[in-house]
């Protein structure tokens, strides 16, 4: 998720670390920028269905490339978000969009990324 505190998107991401902290099958984790940190979130990114892109994030914050090239979903928590490339890339086919009021409901995000739709949509064959 990267660096919990940031300005206005500071406060999305602090909500949602408290929703999901407790869900069962989440991985969250509050951590600072180092290199070990970086390798860690690599890990978890690779062993990962789903990786959480909540706003705060710069567009062209290398997290989300990092999520792709792990083969892990992206689901870009945002309101307004201008991705790059858009007219291009087909953002709708490579990751999951949800708004920030959603989001932040209890037990919403795990419910609806648990859904079959996603499975089906997003399977990748190996």
């Amino acid at each position: 998720m990267g660096n919990r505190y940031r300005k206005e998107g500071g406060k999305i991401r602090d909500t949602l670390f408290q929703i999901l902290e407790a869900e069962k099958d989440v991985v969250i984790k509050h951590g600072a920028q180092s290199r070990e940190s970086r390798r860690m979130a690599t890990q978890g990114m690779h062993s990962s269905k789903f990786c959480l892109h909540p706003a705060g994030d710069t567009p062209s914050a290398c997290r989300l490339f990092d999520a792709i090239v792990s083969l892990c979903i992206p689901v870009i928590v945002s309101d307004y978000i201008e991705l790059p490339f858009e007219d291009v890339i087909n953002y709708k086919k490579i990751a999951v969009f949800v708004d920030t009021e959603s989001a932040i409901k209890p037990s919403y995000l795990t419910k609806m990324l648990r859904e079959n739709k996603y499975k089906k949509d997003f399977a990748v064959s190996a």
